[in-house]
């Protein structure tokens, strides 16, 4: 006769929670457990675990009040190293502690999640088995690794621009002197262990964000004895990330290729490994640290600006993972009976017309670099509305933490307005201005070649360095024939050069800063060098060197943050832009009271416009526009989105 499975019992009291006191055992036992309930407030000390959850192709069966239950294997993983050999411990697992089969109640535990996470003891991030040589047999020698180059990186202040770019630029000098001099340095340190670790897909789990930030204490652990520090591993990824060190070309952190077939990235296997350029994972670190840093600051809207590499297989979890991360503003309820559309629309309503900021605006309609096969845009989305699956490239719109940017639609607040069907936004501002000529965009010519790029790309990390140094130097010099034709720079006045200059980084350096003289003349001698004729000899100078060493990590960096999701432009009014890559002859440009930036938009015929997206346009990125329009007496109109 079979066993009765085990069958989850409502929980009808408010802010009550399931916890697993997980029987003691070794790894190899079975997997034994009580789920009880308790008051969140009065909970006995209890630890969270924060973990991938795999997929339901690879289940365990454990033994749950006496009953079979069946869970991923990654959980059971977990559960299986963390339990003490000889007495219970207390722990809570999403997975298990929330029936997921009941919509109402995930609804609610979602809701309670933040509280969780802060009130545990402390969260154990599992990232699975040992299956890596390259930890090696003696679990220390990762730790030591990653404290050792942590403790070579320079002391520096991320809000410090001229301190950032000169600490780049002395720091591959740095590990040179110290390689000569046989001493310990970023260039030979062994970063192996690190990039096996940084290959867990828990680093690009959307939810692991909310997890880490709100813990009290978060460590990470590896099957065999591997145990490490999240801040360590945080700070180090922050470090090498600010300092540009994360690029494969400086450290040559290249991605280990795997000995078994079948652990090759395969979302749909529920593998513990994965290709991907170690310097997304960096990014996608540094992004939980800051994160972490500014959440009693930040808002919701922040949260998603700043995960937006990041995956989760419910898209609806692109808002209700973050729900505990927004520092006041509007209250969002998490709705698992709701369709993904209706999230977006309501989350994208509620950030726009109860937070009275037109930031997420910014996002829409999406910052895809190009569109998947596998996923194409919600078709029921408003063009205003975000379609939060497809959020790659960066935004112009500053963090709430930082001061603001841009001010193109003025110092006021938004005037916005929602029809009763929800598929309307009226908009106050201004049509100003249309696109005239387009330069080629970059992402265009990176991907004349799909299937060789994009295989490169997902397993090397990049194109060869010598591709992709050609097609940056052929988008440079797009742009600068539709500015200037085939004037030469000694012909040009200076007031175009900056403002050239100025557009081909979108006004801002690599830290989002506001640039200063001194680097807008900077990044036109860049231009510059990169487009004469001795750009592309293999011999160098040791003035060559410096030059390449002085510019090509933060002038590079500063050019490629915003414009890889863009295209330069030049408007019917003559001014230089970078535009949404699917802007055309005939859009228009507006700026919209409030807004931190212009927009592109698209008439439809019918007295409504389609949003296209944000835009740089030098010269009415700091209320211009409307101070001109007000000086003249020129009425706002009211720009109707759809």
């Amino acid at each position: 006769m079979a066993v009765e499975a085990y069958e989850y019992t409502a929980i009808t009291a408010p802010k009550t929670i399931r916890l697993i006191h997980i029987s003691p055992g070794i790894e190899t036992d079975p997997v034994r457990f009580s789920l009880e309930t308790s008051p969140l407030e009065s909970a006995p000390e209890f630890e969270a675990i924060s973990y991938c959850w795999g997929t339901d192709q690879d289940q365990h069966q454990v033994v749950c009040n006496g009953k079979p239950l069946l869970m991923h294997k990654s959980l059971f993983g977990g559960l299986s190293y963390f339990r003490f050999p000889d007495k219970t411990r207390v722990l809570w697992a999403d997975a298990v502690c929330i029936n997921q089969a009941d919509p109402v109640e995930k609804s609610s535990q979602v809701l309670l999640m933040p509280h969780i996470y802060s009130q545990a003891t402390r969260v154990l991030v599992w990232l699975g088995a040992a299956t890596d040589p390259v930890f090696g047999s003696v679990p220390s020698h990762t730790n030591q690794t990653i404290l050792q180059g942590l403790q070579m990186l320079p002391s520096f202040d991320p809000e410090n621009a001229a301190e950032m770019a000169a600490k780049t630029q002395a720091i591959s000098y740095d590990a040179l002197r110290l390689r000569a001099e046989g001493k310990p340095n970023l260039l030979d340190h062994d970063w192996a262990p690190l990039v096996a670790l940084l290959r867990r897909p828990w680093f690009r789990r959307k939810w692991v964000v909310q997890e880490v930030a709100l813990a009290k204490e978060a460590r990470l652990y590896v099957g065999g004895g591997v145990e490490i520090e999240w801040l360590d591993i945080a700070r180090l990824a922050f470090g090498m990330e600010s300092l540009g060190l994360d690029k494969p070309w400086r450290l040559k952190l290249e991605n280990p290729r795997l000995d078994s077939d079948d652990e090759k990235l395969d979302p749909g296997k529920g593998s513990t490994v994965e290709f991907r350029p170690v310097y997304i994972t960096f990014h996608l670190i540094s992004s939980m640290y800051m994160v972490q840093i500014y959440r009693h600051h930040a808002t919701l809207v922040d949260g998603v600006m700043t995960t937006k590499f990041f995956d989760c297989t419910d898209p609806r979890d692109h808002v209700f993972s973050l729900l505990g991360l927004g520092a006041g503003g509007p209250t969002i309820r998490p709705d698992y009976e709701a369709s993904v559309s209706e999230v977006f629309r309501r989350f994208s309503i509620s950030m726009m017309i109860e937070g009275n900021s037109l930031k997420l605006l910014s996002l829409a309609p999406d910052r895809a670099l190009f569109q998947s096969p596998e996923v194409q845009r919600l078709e029921d989305l408003p063009t205003w509305v975000p379609d939060l699956r497809l959020m790659r490239a960066d935004v112009m719109a500053s963090f709430t933490v930082r001061p603001q940017g841009f001010f193109a639609g003025g110092n006021g607040k938004p005037v916005l307005s929602v029809s009763g069907d929800e598929r309307l936004l009226h908009c106050q501002g201004l049509l100003l201005d249309s696109p005239r000529r387009f330069a080629t965009p970059l992402v265009e010519m990176l991907l004349e070649d799909i299937p060789e790029f994009r295989n490169s790309w997902e397993t090397t990390g990049d194109p060869s360095p010598e591709r992709r140094e050609r097609r940056f130097i052929r988008w440079l010099r797009s742009a600068y024939q539709t500015a200037f034709g085939h004037d030469r720079a000694c012909d040009l006045e200076s007031e175009a050069v900056d403002s050239f200059s100025r557009t081909m980084s979108c006004g801002t350096d690599f830290l989002r800063n506001r640039l200063s003289p001194e680097q807008i003349a900077t990044i036109w001698n860049f231009i510059q060098w990169k487009l004469g004729p001795d750009a592309n000899k293999d011999e160098a100078t040791e003035r060559d060197s410096t030059i390449k060493l002085n510019y090509a990590t933060t002038t590079r960096d500063s050019l490629l943050l915003l414009t890889l999701g863009a295209k330069f432009c030049v408007t019917e009014s003559g001014r230089f832009g970078q535009v949404p890559l699917n802007s055309k002859l005939g859009d228009r440009i507006c700026v919209l009271t409030g807004g931190e930036v212009p927009f592109v938009v698209r008439p439809t015929g019918s007295g409504t416009y389609t949003l296209l997206g944000e835009c740089y346009i030098d010269g009415i990125m700091d209320g211009e526009a409307l101070q001109e329009a007000s000086a003249r007496g020129m009425p706002l109109e009211t720009i109707i989105l759809e």
